[in-house]
């Protein structure tokens, strides 16, 4: 009895000591390699965060940050077990995005697809695609969202910001005047991206007050489940098998179903006649397929461009309006900006929209603040050389990962005075291009990989915001603190109820 207690002990110490090397395994990697290391603490890794309930990655992030910023240019660390080097300098984040963005050429989501063989449309979009598929997938999505083709269905923003007035009027009417904004916000985007996308009125402004319809529910868990995939897949890098064992995925069955049964939808509708002649991303996809595209890459190419202008666009549309509300003399002057040019011309046009200089600095200054993607994880693709600083160079793998925390050099006092206020002034004289260049303005990441939908979001925030404050006054009611965290960014937390009064014209 004794010897099979004492092989049980034996058994439970090995298998100990296994997991325990296993997880510390590369422990000494940065070490080895004379970098200045966080220590790991190790399932953990740097980051608790990953894993461990009640704590953040962002935060997790802020504190290696906060202790290393000062006296180097990256420092060592590791996300669960995997190695990784946190780019503390922002000009190293620059040449890491832009001038060497060949040796940077993948990011991290480009390893959590293929572990399920039902899912369809991770693959077919370009930010989880890598190499070469990577640079067809994007041009491909991209060929539909251009400068002048935006231009073109400038009018369905424009329709969708009738339609939000007449939303709000509604709401004033039954409910008064104090209005949930997040809500609101998403609302605006639903309709715009449906619209755009799909040819289609979803109903979000147009039903009944308060009421969530189909389209805009699904958007939402399925926006939800994404982030909280972004987070599985990251805790997993400690037993990357799990992946396939499980057979992870991105996103639900139900919303590929869904999304897929839209599209199918909406394309019979276009060859049948309804819409024809229509600038907009469906057309766009109709074309894709005449070339040879199947029907799963237009959803994949859909879903792609959905993603960045439903969710990221309504996050920092409700933010902003927040601000606004709270820093009523920037508002003020954002009002008259916007008045003056619809003295002229009822209805602005694309180009006089993008020519509105206080409300691209309003914007910018709420994109610093949100931060929606907090921070980009890249693949070292080659071998490649980085500068350390203090005369110090390391020779980085293949295989490595680099973290570029923008949300803490959005938040970094050292590059925005009193970072943690809204002060639109800051990005005055197009300061946004030089912040960019400096590498610590990268709301939309940098370099060939920037964010896709950049101007679809960015279009959609100004139509909203032009609409809304050309024709109402919008009060604080309460504050609402910072703390919703989504494991890529810090958020309200809270209703975001905002009072709209209507102006006198």
């Amino acid at each position: 009895m004794l010897s099979i207690i004492g092989l049980f002990l034996a058994f439970v110490h090995a298998a100990f000591f296994g997991v325990y090397f296993y997880l510390t395994w590369y422990h000494k990697y940065w070490q080895k390699r004379g970098v200045t290391t966080a220590e790991p603490l190790t399932i953990f890794g740097t980051y608790p965060g990953i894993l461990a309930r009640g704590s953040s990655l962002v935060l997790d992030v802020q504190d290696v940050y906060n202790k290393y910023k000062d006296k180097h240019r990256a420092v060592g660390t590791f996300i669960t077990r995997q190695p990784q080097l946190l780019i503390l300098d922002p000009a190293l984040a620059h040449e890491i995005l832009v001038d060497k963005f060949s040796y940077f050429r993948d990011t991290i989501t480009s390893s959590f697809v293929g572990h399920n063989s039902d899912e369809k449309y991770t693959k077919r979009s370009p930010f989880f695609s890598a190499g070469e598929d990577w640079k067809r997938r994007r041009t491909e999505a991209g060929g539909g969202i251009t400068p002048n083709r935006l231009k073109q269905a400038f009018t369905i923003w424009e329709q969708s910001g009738r339609k939000l007035i007449e939303y709000i009027e509604r709401a004033r009417r039954e409910k008064g005047d104090v209005i949930e904004t997040r809500d609101l916000a998403y609302r605006f985007t639903a309709d715009t991206m449906a619209d755009f996308i799909w040819g289609i009125d979803n109903g979000s402004l147009g039903g009944k007050v308060g009421v969530v319809g189909e389209f805009q529910k699904t958007s939402s868990d399925w926006t939800v489940y994404a982030f909280s995939s972004m987070m599985r897949f990251n805790k997993s890098l400690v037993a990357p098998f799990v992946r396939r064992l499980f057979q992870m995925r991105f996103f639900t069955k139900a919303s590929e179903a869904f999304f897929l049964r839209l599209t199918q939808d909406a394309i019979k509708l276009r060859q049948g006649g309804i819409g024809e002649g229509r600038t907009d991303y469906l057309s766009h996809l109709i074309q894709l397929q005449q070339k040879g595209n199947s029907i799963h890459d237009s959803v994949g190419h859909a879903l792609t461009v959905h993603l960045d202008g439903y969710e990221t666009s309504g996050a920092v549309l409700y933010h902003m309006l927040y601000s606004l509300s709270e820093h009523r003399e920037e508002q003020e002057k954002l009002r008259s900006e916007i008045l003056d040019a619809l003295a002229s011309n009822e209805n602005i046009s694309y180009d006089q929209l993008n020519a509105l200089p206080f409300l691209d600095q309003c914007l910018n200054e709420s994109l610093r603040l949100t931060t929606p993607i907090g921070f980009s994880m890249r693949i070292c693709t080659k071998h490649v050389q980085i500068d350390l600083g203090n005369e110090k160079t390391l020779d980085l793998e293949p295989g490595i990962t680099v973290m570029v925390p923008a949300f803490q050099y959005h938040h970094d006092d050292a590059f925005y005075p009193e970072a943690s206020e809204f002060k639109p002034d800051r990005f005055e004289n197009g300061a946004a291009s030089v912040f960019n260049k400096r590498g610590c303005f990268l709301p939309f990441g940098d370099g060939p990989r920037i964010c896709l939908g950049m101007r679809v979001g960015q279009l959609s925030v100004k139509t909203a915001i032009l609409h809304i404050l050309s024709n109402y006054s919008v009060e604080q009611t309460k504050k609402v603190p910072l703390g919703a965290d989504t494991g890529l960014g810090i958020f309200l937390n809270g209703d975001v109820e905002l009072k709209y009064t209507k102006l006198r014209k």
